[in-house]
Order: structure tokens, then sequence, then C-alpha cells
């Protein structure tokens, strides 16, 4: 694609069709709902606000035919000139009916090495850690990691990665490529009660070898520590 400015440009596709990041489903009154981040219909924003280091969503979801929102979902992400991010994802049951087996998704396509190289990219899992990584020949590579620890892990094809009705959960394989790769996180969080949350948090983390990113997802931790008290 050409831009404005006559440079070329090259359009690379999110997993699940351009619909990359949070996705979450769940039931209420044996009705199973899809929630996708580029949902317009059904999400709205509640509030929002950054500041140095630091950028707080709050959006809710109000699927269509309800009377008022189910959910709220409370997304605040920090990174502070290091190559570390702190993510974390809080939902809450705003209605008087139990939602019933939510299960929350994190969908990434990090094309580590830029156009040239991203379809060399290898996907791992590392099940003791908890970790799923991004890497190449080149000096670059993407780990992440959360608490509490992932259900279900998935490495596969970015257009392949897709979460819907009929496929709820990840795929657990351990490794992919090397290809074209999108690596996806699943947290199982069952049953909520009305006015009831629950929090996971990620520390995503880059380097130039998965050691060294490695570490700095320990460093992440101590971070979280810190922005905790």
């Amino acid at each position: 694609m050409i831009d404005a400015n006559g440079k070329e440009q090259l359009l690379l596709r999110n997993p699940a069709d351009t619909k990359g990041g949070f996705w979450l489903t769940y039931l209420v009154d044996g009705v199973l709902y899809e929630v996708n981040p580029t949902e317009k219909e059904t999400i709205s924003i509640d509030s929002k606000g950054q500041e140095k280091g630091r950028v707080r969503i709050v959006l809710q979801h109000k699927p269509i035919g309800c009377d008022s929102p189910i959910a709220k979902f409370d997304i605040e992400a920090w990174s502070y000139n290091t190559p570390i991010m702190l993510i974390r994802h809080r939902v809450t049951n705003l209605s008087d009916k139990i939602i019933e087996d939510m299960k929350l998704y994190n969908l990434m396509d990090f094309d580590v090495g830029g156009p040239s190289s991203y379809k060399d990219d290898i996907g791992i899992y590392e099940e003791e850690m908890s970790l799923i990584s991004a890497c190449d020949d080149n000096p670059l590579c993407v780990a992440m990691t959360s608490k509490p620890k992932p259900d279900a892990w998935e490495i596969a094809s970015p257009i392949k990665l897709k979460v819907n009705s009929e496929n709820r959960d990840l795929k657990k394989n351990l490794e992919y490529g090397p290809k074209d790769i999108a690596i996806g996180l699943q947290w199982n969080h069952g049953n909520l009660d009305p006015n009831e949350s629950k929090t996971v948090d990620i520390v995503l983390a880059c380097s130039t070898n998965l050691d060294q990113a490695k570490a700095l997802i320990n460093d992440g931790w101590e971070q979280f520590k810190k922005k905790i008290r």
C-alpha cells in the first residue's frame, strides 16, 4: 500500500483477522457471548486516562438485546523506558446474574524481526515456567507470562489463531515454526457472582535473546510488586 506521503507500507494481518489483543467468552442464562476488542456495537468506554508510563481504560460490555451492561473490563498497562510491559486485566460482573464459564484470552502477533524476517519466527511454550515466547534468527526475542498461570495456550499462524463459539479453548501445542506465527494465552475464570471480580497480571519483555528476556520477566514481577504497593 502507498500512503499519503508516497511511502510504501506493508499491512500485516493480526491474530484472528485483525482482532488481536484481549478476547473473552462467557455464558449468562445459557447464552454464549463472545467479546473481541474491535467490537463497536456492544463495547463502550466507561473511562480512560494516562500518565507518564501508564495507561488505563475501562470498558463495559452490553450485549445486543440486554438492557444494561453485563461485564466491566478494567485494563491497565505500564512501561517505563525499558523493554518490559506490565498489564493488568480485571473483569467484574456488573449484572444481577451469575456469569458462567468465563474465559479470557490474549492473542498477540509480534512479527519478530520486522517484515523482512517475520516468516521465520519460532514460538515455544515452556510449561514449567508458564512462559510463551516468539524468537527468530535476528537478535530479538519476546517472552510473556502471567499470574495466575495460563490454563491454555497456542502458537499458530496469525489467521488460524481464533476464538469463537465452536472453539473456546486454545490447543496447548508446545512449539511451532519457523513460520509467520502468533501466540495466545488463555485463563479460565469460571463463574463470577454479581459484583465479583477476577484479575490476571501479565509481564511481557523483549531482549536480544530468550535468556535475557526471561531475566527481564523476573524484573517485571518486581516492578509489579512496587506498583501494587
